[in-house]
């Protein structure tokens, strides 16, 4: 440990730099203030210089309890939270950001002035009642939603863990939130309480989580590789130039198979029974708009009539791994399954993490999540 970095563990003086060379961002060489100032440019802990520049103005302060968060916060910038901290809190890092860290700050304040107007002046020994006290102070206030006052709270929880850390602790009691979790201190969503969506019956939830969790351990590497050839298909398809000679392969390729009885590769679109150009194109290194040339404008052969009454399937060769019983899961995954077999399996694990997580679809950002990274999506 270096001499810079062990100086922080010792109570600082009024001419002590309030963030410590150790960590300074990379290259910083602006002014740092005193501990002893009442301002606090944060700028030594930014490195984006377009960021906007933090001060705290310790002057808005109540000024017993300025002096006692003064070293509270200077705990913060210099000293990073032991591990014992971090376990069950799995959003919160050993060092605070300067954003994060101004905001817990300034939260801080609103409990001082808060402090002050019920008749106490000091932080010492701050009882586990007077959090609580605090906590139910919060919910009154208008406009105060569940996600704001989650941040709030945790900035009290920071409070005490620093306290805990600093060179003097005041002996700020450990919230009962930290304790007890953080739901009883919130206002409920709604009159059925956090969660707007009715729960799932243990009846319909059980099968389905069960098959969920089929879906994402014993069939996602058959879906996955499907969906990686269907992109190899139809990447090779729509690169191949349309020239005499590519014309002339698929003729070859329709002839071949019509001559025989063969089902020509098809797929149902608007209701009818159509000849699957990308994958026919692939497999005769021909242009998908050959293809449909083909089949429509040109009507060669009456195409479109033998693909109505020959309709064939689009398998892919790639192989099963998934088994149920004991046998495979299915002989093939075909051409035109794979992007559903692809929104199946992101449905599959949405409903895994939904449930462990206990998300609603329509709450927490659950349905735009789902929305941006759904598996169907390229």
């Amino acid at each position: 440990m270096t001499l810079a970095a062990a100086q922080t563990f010792f109570r600082p003086g009024r001419g002590t730099p309030v963030v410590a060379p150790s960590v300074r961002v990379a290259g910083y060489a602006g002014q740092v203030a005193a501990y002893g100032d009442l301002l606090w440019p944060l700028d030594p802990l930014v490195a984006n210089p377009s960021a906007p520049r933090k001060r705290i103005d310790w002057t808005s302060f109540p000024p017993r309890t300025r002096e006692e968060l003064r070293l509270v916060a200077w705990t913060m910038i210099n000293k990073p939270l032991p591990s014992a901290f971090l376990v069950g809190r799995p959003a919160w890092h050993s060092r605070v950001s300067a954003p994060m860290l101004y905001a817990a700050v300034m939260e801080w304040r609103h409990f001082a002035i808060w402090l002050e107007a019920t008749g106490t002046s000091t932080l010492d020994n701050c009882p586990e009642a007077t959090l609580a006290a605090y906590a139910r102070h919060l919910i009154t206030r208008p406009g105060v939603g569940r996600e704001s006052l989650v941040k709030k709270l945790g900035c009290l929880t920071r409070l005490w863990a620093f306290d805990t850390i600093s060179p003097a602790p005041l002996g700020i009691t450990m919230p009962p939130w930290a304790r007890d979790g953080v739901d009883d201190y919130l206002p409920a969503q709604t009159s059925r309480g956090e969660n707007s969506t009715d729960p799932i019956t243990p009846a319909t939830m059980g099968p389905l989580l069960i098959w969920a969790l089929r879906m994402v351990d014993d069939f996602s590497a058959d879906v996955l590789a499907s969906w990686q050839e269907t992109h190899r298909i139809t990447e090779l398809a729509e690169q191949t130039a349309c020239t005499p000679e590519s014309k002339a392969r698929l003729k070859q390729y329709l002839e071949e198979r019509m001559a025989r009885g063969e089902p020509i590769p098809s797929r149902v679109m608007f209701g009818q029974r159509l000849i699957c150009a990308r994958y026919v194109a692939a497999a005769s290194a021909s242009s998908p708009r050959q293809v449909n040339a083909l089949a429509s404008t040109q009507r060669w052969q009456g195409l479109a009539a033998y693909v109505r009454d020959h309709p064939g399937h689009c398998p892919l060769e790639t192989p099963i791994a998934g088994h149920i019983e004991g046998q495979p899961w299915t002989t093939a995954i075909d051409y035109t399954q794979s992007r559903d077999l692809m929104r199946h399996l992101g449905t599959a694990c949405f409903i895994v993490i939904a449930y462990l997580t206990g998300m609603r679809p329509g709450e927490n950002g659950a349905e735009l999540y789902l929305m941006q990274h759904s598996a169907g999506s390229k």
